[in-house]
């Protein structure tokens, strides 16, 4: 990955209202920016692609997918963008506000795990923004800690948003789409359901719950369920195992809490909870009044990270990008 890729973005105004600041994080396909609005000075961020994607057609659609995602799904834990467009090379660009907070993933590499009240209360926050997803008819198929973002409101309440949609399946794609991503999985590899790593183009809500699952276990053990050497590798093992259960890694694991997390991470869809709804309703009484439980979260955070910081964990044995 060349490490000056859109460089030449840095201090030009775009479409007249956004000046770009600097790079702060490119990805498998995409590159992020900080800019200032031009009409009142505020810090947004700029998403667009990476050069050589600047034509790859399913890309600039998925891109632009993100900002439709935004208008379509009705919940607060979904980042809204504010703006999009073109580029002078026609690639696409999506505006989105600048945001603050920590992710999971870093929030895991300095404390290896999180008590089971606390995974409790953030997995039911997860999943209702999923589900608020999945009825707008959008599937995220990359859920992940990285892209869990947790902050503290001025009044230590805790605000969860669940972040790129980049890949994520929709209702509405084309026919001519749906057969292009047949036999191609997408997703990060660690994280992805059977029947993602399978290639499966058609799957549904219950594939996210899958990944949460993987990302509830990382979180109560401090270790995916499942590993490989290769990619393929770990993708096989995802296809043909039985997850673990939690508590065969973990003493003292609510059997409650443990039997969910077994449900989530059933290989088949049909063995699953049938819903993100169904799973806040599983959770709700393990936590009692969550009020508490996510005021701890809230002050687990680390002050420090003032920007968007969606490192990557170091519990798997193959590179975490993301594929397809």
């Amino acid at each position: 990955m060349d490490t000056n890729e859109r460089s030449e973005l840095c201090g030009q105004v775009i479409d007249g209202r956004y000046k770009i600041v600097r790079r702060i994080g490119i990805g498998g396909t995409g590159v992020v920016f900080e800019a200032n609005c031009t009409f009142d000075g505020s810090k947004v961020a700029i998403k667009t692609l990476r050069p050589c994607f600047l034509h790859h057609i399913d890309l600039g659609t998925r891109l632009r997918r993100e900002a439709e995602v935004s208008k379509r799904v009705a919940h607060p834990g979904v980042i809204k963008a504010l703006d999009e467009g073109t580029l002078y090379d026609g690639s696409p660009y999506i505006v989105m506000p600048l945001m603050y907070g920590e992710s999971l993933s870093r929030i895991l590499l300095r404390m290896n795990e999180l008590p089971q009240l606390e995974v409790a209360a953030l997995t039911s926050r997860v999943a209702t923004i999923l589900h608020s997803a999945h009825v707008a008819g959008y599937v995220h198929r990359d859920v992940k800690p990285e892209h869990i973002l947790l902050n503290r409101s001025a009044t230590g309440e805790l605000t969860v948003h669940l972040l790129d949609f980049g890949v994520c399946a929709s209702a509405t794609a084309s026919e001519e789409e749906k057969k292009r991503e047949c036999g191609k999985v997408f997703g990060t590899p660690s994280y992805v359901s059977p029947e993602q790593a399978s290639g499966l183009a058609n799957v549904d809500g219950r594939a996210d719950l899958f990944s949460l699952g993987i990302v509830m276990f990382e979180a109560l053990s401090g270790r995916v369920p499942f590993s490989g050497s290769t990619v393929s590798k770990l993708l096989l093992r995802i296809i043909r195992d039985d997850a673990p259960r939690v508590s065969d890694v973990v003493d003292g694991i609510d059997p409650n809490l443990d039997m969910i997390v077994s449900r989530l991470l059933a290989r088949d869809p049909k063995n699953r909870l049938p819903s993100a709804r169904a799973l806040s309703r599983a959770l709700a009484p393990l936590m009692g009044d969550r009020r508490p439980v996510e005021r701890g979260l809230a002050e687990m955070l680390n002050e420090t990270s003032r920007v968007l910081d969606t490192a990557p964990t170091v519990r798997c044995t193959v590179p975490e990008q993301r594929v397809a």
